[in-house]
C-alpha cells in the first residue's frame, strides 16, 4: 500500500533511509506492545514503503556490479593451447 503523504523516497540519502527504518521499526514494536494494533498497522504500511525503497536501491546496485562484471570478464585474458 502507498502513502502518499511520505513524498519522493529515492529523494532520500542511504543514511537517512536507514535510519528511518529503524525509527519506525521501533515505534512498530511499541505499538504492539501497548496493543495499539491500529497504529502499529499503519507504521507497518509505511515501513514496507522504506523498505520496498532500499530493496530497489540494493537491486539497481546489484545490477550495476553484474554488468561492471560482464565488462571486465577474465575468459578473455586466460589463452589455453
Amino acid at each position: 500500500m502507498f502513502n502518499p503523504l511520505l513524498g519522493n523516497l529515492s529523494k532520500l540519502k542511504q543514511e537517512d533511509l536507514d535510519n528511518k527504518i529503524v525509527e519506525l521499526t521501533k515505534k512498530y514494536y511499541i505499538a504492539m506492545k501497548l496493543g495499539n494494533g491500529s497504529a502499529a498497522q499503519q507504521i507497518a504500511i509505511n515501513l514496507d514503503a522504506f523498505k520496498t525503497e532500499l530493496q530497489q536501491r540494493q537491486y539497481r546496485s546489484l545490477k550495476e556490479v553484474n554488468k561492471n562484471n560482464q565488462d571486465n570478464n577474465l575468459d578473455n585474458l586466460i589463452n589455453v593451447d
